[in-house]
């Protein structure tokens, strides 16, 4: 891997042939500001594991798939998905060993960086989505940043707002997502069961019933009418069955003592 390093020494940049990342460490305010971006095209089986990292890393799954592991939690992810790592959680992602991903990304944090992530939809225990706007437009902007030569003074401005940009396209994605259910409200409540059910089953170890009703744009109340009446048990019972399926399948697959298994919340 080469490092240049800009000539203001406030940034720097990271190649090989298939990943660069662009490292920032200026900003104008505190309240949101760019800490990195980049793109990588990862070989198969190609691992990254950086464990709890500060600031909110969104990543746009541009081709390919791989697998996302949350607090121990793994979920299978492909093109047209996005996902984010946050502060306080454990993650790794790994690409798969046949079609490996391709992924661009900005990492972000300030006063109001979680509640920017949380209007694009990643609510607590929310961590990928389907994203329903042109990847590209993601892509562009990350290669803009990248594409820089010489950071002016000027740069930092123009770089948050290729940030504010890339959060704005998420939150454009959530909106679409949204309304998309919301067509159905009216007639197909079993839209929502079937979207709820999926969801719980893919974060099981971090959502929660109001964040299941987030996601999804009803009340948590209305949910659980809807969800018991489909399915027979409430969601906070469906949750509990998916912690205990999955802590039941670790006892039997690994030699991980009940205590730490049961200190993963499943």
């Amino acid at each position: 891997m080469t490092k240049n390093v800009r000539t203001d020494e406030l940034s720097e940049m990271y190649e090989t042939t298939k990943y660069r990342c662009l490292v920032y460490s200026r900003r104008i305010t505190d309240d949101i500001y760019l800490k990195l971006c980049g793109m990588e095209h990862c070989m198969p089986d190609y691992r990254f594991d950086p464990g709890d990292r500060e600031g909110y890393h969104l990543h746009i799954i541009l081709e390919g798939k791989g697998t996302l592991c949350v607090n121990g939690v793994e979920q299978k992810l492909h093109f047209g998905q996005m996902f984010v790592t946050k502060p306080g959680e454990e993650t790794w992602y790994k690409a798969d060993s046949e079609d490996p991903w391709a992924y661009c990304w900005m990492a972000f944090d300030g006063k109001i960086a979680k509640e920017c992530i949380e209007k694009a939809g990643f609510f607590d225990g929310v961590n990928s989505m389907e994203c329903h706007v042109d990847q590209q437009g993601f892509y562009a902007l990350v290669q803009r940043l990248l594409s820089q030569v010489v950071l002016k003074p000027s740069a930092v401005y123009a770089n948050t707002g290729m940030l504010l940009e890339f959060i704005g396209l998420a939150i454009e994605s959530y909106n679409e997502s949204a309304n998309k259910v919301h067509k159905f409200h009216e007639y197909h409540a079993d839209t929502y069961v079937e979207y709820a059910a999926n969801f719980i089953r893919a974060n099981f170890a971090t959502a929660t019933v109001n964040s299941v009703a987030k996601t999804i744009g009803i009340h948590r109340s209305y949910l659980t009418t809807i969800f018991k009446k489909k399915m027979g048990v409430s969601p906070q019972e469906y949750l509990l069955q998916c912690r205990l399926k999955h802590a039941c399948k670790l006892l039997a697959e690994t030699n991980n003592p009940i205590q730490e298994i049961a200190q993963r919340r499943l």
